[in-house]
């Protein structure tokens, strides 16, 4: 009985650190960076098309049109930027590559800046790259606040990606930019972008683009597009 308990405490245990996996800031030569990897939960498109669709649609994060997307590649790079809350006078902003190989999701985060926030802001942008702690040690709080902020950001990132399973059935047409009929809209966000406006009516739901097209879905499935 002691066995089995003291079996079970260890594999709970094993369990419990690989869920909480941390990501460390490191020093390459000049720069300060942060990489990691996990197992894909799902098959490598699935995986890649949740990361893609969370650079598309988490706003919060990320940088307006900073987003590189090589889906034949399953690799993406965005920029992306964090603080430590609503009310700080600083941000931290960052490049992050992603790419899906040989059942794994891998992250690469660089070139991280510290950018003053808001018109009252006191002080210039810095890169951590610049820094030099032997003549100016008091900088290192820079590193120091990034390392635990992207430590955060990552595991709730990579928590997000591996967490959905993404239906992708229309993985030619998603790589070519091409709409076709069957499509889910993950499917089209993919392959298209969000579209610029949304229009509904009782029978389907119609997004329109910058371009001109018109993609119709009803019930959840394109049935239609205009070009």
């Amino acid at each position: 009985m002691k066995f089995m308990i003291l079996t079970a405490l260890m594999m709970t245990s094993i369990t419990f650190a690989h869920a909480q996996e941390s990501y460390t800031l490191i020093k390459e030569g000049n720069s300060y960076i942060c990489k990691g990897s996990q197992p894909c939960k799902y098959d490598e498109k699935a995986t890649f098309g949740s990361a893609a669709l969370w650079a598309i649609e988490k706003s919060s994060n990320i940088i307006e049109n900073t987003l590189k997307c090589d889906a034949k590649k399953l690799s993406l790079s965005v920029g992306c930027s964090i603080e430590e809350s609503e009310n700080s006078d600083k941000a931290y902003t960052f490049q992050l590559n992603i790419g899906v190989n040989k059942g794994k999701i891998e992250f690469l985060i660089k070139d991280v800046k510290c950018i003053p926030k808001g018109v009252m802001a006191v002080f210039k942008t810095v890169s951590l790259d610049k820094l030099n702690l032997e003549k100016k040690p008091q900088n290192k709080e820079y590193v120091d606040k990034f390392s635990v902020l992207c430590n955060q950001f990552m595991q709730q990132t990579m928590k997000e990606i591996l967490g959905e399973n993404i239906d992708l059935s229309h993985w030619e047409a998603i790589i070519n930019g091409q709409v076709v009929k069957g499509m889910n809209p993950n499917e089209v966000i993919l392959a298209k972008g969000k579209p610029l406006t949304v229009t509904e009516n009782s029978q389907r739901t119609m997004w329109s683009y910058e371009s001109g097209s018109i993609v119709m879905i009803e019930n959840g499935i394109v049935s239609g597009v205009i070009n």
